[in-house]
């Protein structure tokens, strides 16, 4: 088997150890809200500073780009980062009682190394993506394996949050960490000094580029929907009355359709172009992103988040592809954890910003006859102006755009 080959092993068993980590976030959810007894704007904080390590991926970038372990830039960084996986996730299972201050360290000493693990493997995936030309067939491998574990995560997820403790939940996640170190067989790299002044010259030409702050502006856009997380939660759960078990389904459902999408895109990118995928992914996004405010009982939310959950993946990997093209070489890891943190501070900020607004609006609203309803509205409708927001941008990505149509 060449290394092209093995590539697709490698970023599967990543993915699927990364997606399966997934299982945790609901019964966490339910651990903020009824163990803590967090309201929505409060558990959009924790979120938000235990997600922390995600905006800060660059970071990782010039670690395993510029500072060689054992004479290589690629596998010991994954074996470490996946160690202290495993470690946070166990401290978090032998932890006595559960406080704010010491769940929240765990939290984001767990996503220290998934953002770690994550910049490796797609440091990895543009090099050897970049040379074959396949940065978008792997990477819907990475995404279709994500969602395809989120599939499980979900109802999983749900049952786990109704009828085991956190402790077993924590126990569990712990096991995954170790599969991605194991996945560091499949990475073929040479010792050697990193050529640091080269890649340096490289990043200085990418930041100065117009086209990577437009590109950096349209992620942004496309994933600051603040409807979705904490706000998205706890209108179900409070609104709709959805018990954990019916989340956990809606969540399957949606990555379902994610699996699906990711599939659509891998078989048909050469075919169709990146061009194209952007300008129906920015519509058919905005169009599916208001089918929300009919969000009003299991059916509808049902349907909703199947559509949603198959648009959202195809155009995220449509930029997710421009951003792997665009990556400078001998900085792999940094460019593309560039991109990446911009989609983190994007769902970041909107997880934040939606929680606190949700909480806001409905006491702004608590003369209407559905408050919740009308708040959700208000994000609803923010995030699709966003996302068509993204249609005057595509100019500004124009050549990148054409550059990946013809390879």
């Amino acid at each position: 088997m060449n290394r092209l080959d093995r590539l697709y092993f490698f970023c599967a068993v990543n993915y699927f150890a990364q997606g399966m980590g997934g299982l945790v976030y609901e019964p966490l959810n339910y651990l903020l809200k009824d163990g803590l007894h967090l309201g929505p704007g409060e558990t959009a904080v924790f979120v938000a500073w235990m997600t922390i390590p995600f905006l800060i991926k660059p970071l990782f970038g010039l670690l395993t780009d510029l500072v060689p372990l054992a004479g290589r830039l690629r596998r010991p960084h994954l074996i470490l980062g996946a160690a202290l996986g495993t470690a946070s996730w166990l401290a978090l299972a032998l932890f006595p009682h559960y406080r704010y201050a010491p769940l929240l360290a765990l939290c984001t000493l767990v996503n220290f190394s998934t953002a770690l693990c994550d910049v490796v493997g797609d440091a990895v995936m543009v090099e050897t993506g970049k040379a074959g030309g396949k940065t978008g067939t792997y990477q819907a491998v990475q995404i279709g394996t994500l969602y395809a574990t989120l599939v499980l995560t979900g109802v999983g997820g749900g049952w786990l949050a109704a009828h085991a403790s956190m402790r077993t939940v924590f126990a569990l996640a712990a096991l995954f960490p170790l599969l991605i170190a194991a996945s560091a067989v499949w990475i073929d790299e040479m010792p050697g000094e990193p050529p640091i002044r080269e890649g340096a010259r490289h990043l200085r030409e990418l930041f100065c580029s117009k086209r990577f702050w437009v590109l950096c502006l349209m992620i942004f856009l496309w994933n600051f929907y603040p409807f979705l997380g904490t706000a998205q939660f706890f209108y179900q759960s409070e609104a709709l009355r959805f018990d954990p078990i019916y989340i956990g389904v809606l969540s399957t459902l949606g990555c379902a359709a994610g699996v699906a999408g990711a599939a659509f895109f891998g078989s048909t990118i050469k075919r169709w172009g990146t061009s194209n995928f952007l300008r129906a992914g920015i519509w058919l996004g905005a169009s599916s992103s208001l089918l929300c405010l009919l969000y009003l009982g299991p059916i509808s939310a049902a349907i909703i988040t199947v559509i949603m959950g198959f648009f959202s993946v195809t155009f995220r990997l449509a930029l997710m592809d421009l951003s792997a093209q665009s990556c400078p070489e001998h900085v792999e890891a940094t460019a593309f954890a560039v991109y990446m943190a911009v989609f983190n501070l994007a769902a970041w900020a909107s997880n934040t910003v939606g929680g606190q607004l949700y909480d806001r609006l409905k006491i702004a609203f608590q003369t209407l006859p559905d408050p919740s309803y009308a708040a959700a509205a208000v994000l609803i409708l923010i995030g699709s102006v966003c996302t068509l927001t993204c249609w005057w941008l595509i100019p500004g990505v124009g050549t990148l755009v054409q550059s990946r149509v013809k390879t």
